[in-house]
């Protein structure tokens, strides 16, 4: 039995390995799915190891960490699968700089990522998704997520998992730039539940493009308590599909800043817009008051009851960092561009949503400008670097198999 696994997994290593045409310096085989085979194998391996998964369903009840540079590659999408309990298990944790994850069907279960230079792709994720949870004050994640299946499941990033994220705000925006920044390209996502597939907060940047989305919407958030918003944003060349799930806006964006263009909406959208909108101007939060005039948070100018709101749309980089014994900084202004968003044949452009005094501090021509391609914006390569290489080519049968049991 146990030469047959071992044929049977050479020749899905040799499979998959002809689609990667990445060197690794040793190989090491699970003998099977389970979180104990994974986990061993994992605790193996050594930097630029490929960790191979044969095909299986499992179910995990403890997180596997990868706490090394690894590619980790299950047999594809509903050959290996693992599965959560209690659901929402952190299925895999603490994925580090360069590693991959590639060739699984994660169900009720979330990866959680920090590091740079990592890639997650090839994957189906049902009912939860990834968690790109940043762990380092001062750096935000850097990887890809790419050609990826979701159904029920999204992305969450966080860019600082601490409390406030100031390093984050007080560096450059770099619209168009690849480091610092999450991308999901060439994706699916697809709902039979009102969610989100795309969601942020905490100093968050992501660059979400080229992906098919069906029944749900993207999402950054503002300022919503003792913590600070959504940082940056590029959302383009995706189709937003509506198809049996009543939907109200593609895209709900209430923090920071950025563009979006190129995108095509489809199926019948109760306001086939992008809503602008910012919490704190409705709602006095905890720690950070409301924008109003009376929250040392934001910037308040004489007339502007309050505005500009810390870290509302339009607002960019900090001056300086924000520290307990200097004022809080004053933030550049940068408005969001959209351009080229087609419903139909009319354009999709912003509007303002919420209470009287959030319309009112998110005003067209100051913080926001409509069908206008943003001034020297050049977007990021296509396809992302990490991606290169993905397409089928011959290799060297695999060197340097050990089996872990």
């Amino acid at each position: 039995m146990c030469r047959q696994m071992n044929i049977f997994t050479l020749f899905v290593l040799a499979m998959t390995l002809a689609i990667t045409p990445v060197s690794h310096a040793a190989t090491v085989r699970a003998a099977s799915c389970s979180q104990t085979d994974v986990a061993n194998a994992v605790f193996s391996a050594g930097p630029g190891d490929l960790v191979v998964v044969p095909a299986g369903s499992c179910t995990w009840t403890e997180t596997v960490s990868i706490n090394r540079k690894i590619t980790l590659q299950g047999a594809g999408t509903d050959l290996t699968t693992i599965t959560g309990s209690p659901a929402g298990l952190m299925a895999i944790n603490g994925m580090q700089s360069g590693s991959r994850i590639t060739g699984f069907t994660f169900n009720q279960g979330y990866i959680m990522i920090d590091g740079d230079g990592w890639r997650v792709d090839h994957c189906k994720f049902v009912n939860d998704g990834v968690f790109v949870n940043g762990q380092r004050e001062t750096q935000h994640p850097t990887g890809v997520i790419d050609h990826c299946t979701f159904l029920n499941g999204r992305i969450v990033v966080y860019g600082w998992a601490g409390s406030m994220a100031h390093a984050l705000w007080a560096q450059p925006l770099d619209l168009g730039g690849g480091a610092g920044v999450v991308y999901v390209e060439d994706c699916s996502f697809t709902f039979t539940s009102f969610s989100n597939a795309m969601d942020m907060n905490l100093g968050g940047r992501y660059v979400f493009r080229h992906n098919t989305l069906t029944d749900t919407y993207v999402e950054a958030h503002s300022v919503q308590g003792e913590h600070r918003a959504s940082r940056r944003w590029e959302i383009y060349n995706n189709t937003f599909n509506q198809v049996s799930t009543a939907m109200w806006v593609p895209m709900m964006l209430r923090g920071g800043t950025g563009v979006v263009f190129n995108n095509t909406l489809t199926g019948t959208w109760n306001l086939p817009r992008i809503a602008l909108d910012n919490v704190r101007s409705c709602d006095s939060r905890d720690g950070s008051g409301k924008c109003d005039g009376t929250s040392p948070w934001d910037g308040n100018q004489v007339g502007g009851s309050g505005y500009p709101c810390r870290d509302q749309i339009g607002r960019s980089t900090d001056a300086y960092l924000w520290t307990s014994s200097r004022p809080y900084p004053p933030q550049a202004s940068e408005p969001a561009y959209a351009w080229n968003n087609k419903y139909g044949t009319s354009n999709v452009t912003f509007f303002q949503h919420g209470c009287a005094e959030s319309v009112a501090h998110i005003q067209p021509g100051r913080d926001y400008i409509d069908n206008v391609q943003k001034p020297g914006y050049v977007p990021y390569t296509y396809p992302h670097p990490l991606v290169q290489g993905w397409n089928p080519v011959a290799v060297a049968p695999p060197e340097n198999l050990h089996v872990v049991e």
